[in-house]
């Protein structure tokens, strides 16, 4: 395999298309994690506020 012939896959983009593609997905994994962390945090002190209210 010569030098032209690199995967496309791990060859950095360098085109506008491209880079804005690459911007979209990270702000879509993060608007997942950051999702994924509030509705746990709501769990959490849910269950947390659950069983003080029942301790009583």
């Amino acid at each position: 395999m010569s030098e032209g012939d690199k995967d496309p896959v791990q060859r950095p983009s360098s085109s506008s298309v491209g880079q804005r593609t690459r911007l979209n997905a990270g702000r879509i994994a993060l608007m997942l994690v950051g999702t994924v962390a509030v509705v746990a945090f709501t769990l959490y002190a849910t269950i947390v506020l659950y069983g003080l209210i029942k301790g009583f």
